[in-house]
């Protein structure tokens, strides 16, 4: 009996040891970006920048705004790609590959933009949205030592995201998300260049590498501009009724 009951208190205290580090890292992440209360408190977001590939800068312009809506529109070409989150579905333009009327995002797709338009970020709440967060402790990326947890959503999805140690910014998400063909899509996101926007951190540079048929891909974005409180419009986030071209 002592010994089961020893071996209850160690595991109780295991858990209670990896609750309190899963949130004292999330906790200083946020106070690192300029507080959690300063994050809620933004309401809308206008980013002006840069997709670099290929020795290619195509410009975007991305908007957020609560609750849950972004719309990010591509130009290249003359042609402009839309990809549209409303707060509930989402829908695409893509004159890239001859669809110029808005059609509805697939599941795969829709779950995706729906995750990234949540301008709190993963962390905030994480429990009530559904996530699983844990602590994984310390790793070194490229030479410097991280925080490492993984958060797994209630879709099967798991993310792992990297907190550097002195500072707690994120400098790398690694996603391994569940498509609806069973397959699993892998990629690995790395955020530099923090720079000060209305008091809060935000990463100017991120760099995405993808794997497709065992090769992998990179692309940047840079980002020329960030407005904060912005003031948008919510009918842009609306899916356009059907035949309207909107690729200009």
């Amino acid at each position: 009996m002592r010994k089961l009951i020893a071996l209850l208190v160690l595991v109780s205290f295991a858990w209670q040891a990896q609750s309190q580090s899963t949130d004292d890292v999330i906790n200083n992440y946020y106070k690192a970006v300029g507080g959690l209360d300063k994050v809620k408190s933004m309401q809308s977001v206008k980013a002006t920048g840069n997709f670099q590939q290929g020795g290619m800068n195509i410009p975007f312009v991305m908007y957020q705004k609560r609750p849950m809506k972004q719309l990010m529109e591509v130009t290249f070409q003359g042609m402009t790609q839309k990809i549209g989150y409303d707060g509930t579905s989402g829908w695409v333009i893509n004159p890239f590959s001859g669809r110029t009327t808005a059609e509805k995002m697939d599941a795969d797709q829709e779950k995706e933009t729906k995750f990234q338009a949540d301008l709190d970020g993963p962390f905030a709440d994480y429990a009530a949205k559904g996530y699983k967060v844990d602590y994984a402790g310390e790793e070194d990326i490229e030479g410097s030592p991280t925080f490492h947890l993984i958060l797994t959503t209630k879709e099967g999805d798991v993310r792992d995201f990297y907190f550097d140690k002195d500072s707690y910014l994120m400098v790398k998400q690694k996603d391994h998300v569940k498509m609806q063909d069973g397959s699993t899509s892998d990629s690995e996101t790395n955020f530099s260049d923090y720079k000060e926007v209305n008091g809060l951190l935000m990463a100017h540079t991120v760099e995405n590498i993808s794997e497709y048929q065992g090769q992998k891909y990179s692309s940047f974005i840079k980002m020329d501009s960030i407005e904060l409180n912005a003031s948008i419009d919510d009918a842009i986030f609306k899916m356009p009724e059907s035949g309207s071209d909107s690729t200009k």
